[in-house]
């Protein structure tokens, strides 16, 4: 496997590693948000919650240090424009573009959700929010998946 495809791969998974994160970290603050403004509180619930948002938190912190790290490794290699092809940046328009119908349909479904349930503005906000970072992310990581070799 030549350099390259091992900085691929780690890219793969440090934007993998960033989206689960994310979705940990924000979802439970989604799921905090919800038990406090449904009144489903309790002390497990808000336990098993924090603890899933201290570990997301992390795992964020943990992506941007160590994407920071693959960042200089590609510079310092030089590498950036190979890694950065054509088939990189058609893959990116794909998940930017999935990403954005996602979130149109969420914002619709929260719109029509809105007649018929009562929820604040803070959740459905917090919720697109999550899924405008995380599936953009999520897809990309999935497109990119079979690219085991790059020719160099």
């Amino acid at each position: 496997m030549s350099d390259i495809s091992k900085l691929v791969r780690q890219r793969n998974r440090l934007l993998a590693l960033a989206a689960i994160s994310f979705l940990l970290w924000q979802g439970a603050w989604l799921a905090q948000d919800l038990v406090h403004d449904q009144a489903w509180g309790g002390e497990p619930q808000n336990s098993l919650i924090d603890v899933v948002m201290v570990v997301g938190s992390i795992g964020w912190v943990v992506w941007g240090a160590l994407y920071y790290v693959l960042a200089v490794r590609i510079q310092k290699s030089n590498s950036g424009p190979v890694i950065e092809d054509e088939l990189f940046k058609h893959r990116r328009d794909q998940a930017l573009t999935i990403g954005y119908k996602v979130v149109v349909v969420a914002l619709g479904g929260f719109m029509l959700a809105g007649l018929y349930a009562d929820f604040s503005a803070a959740i459905a906000i917090r919720a697109v929010l999550i899924l405008a970072v995380f599936t953009p992310l999520a897809s990309f990581v999935l497109l990119d998946r079979d690219d085991g070799e790059v020719e160099a």
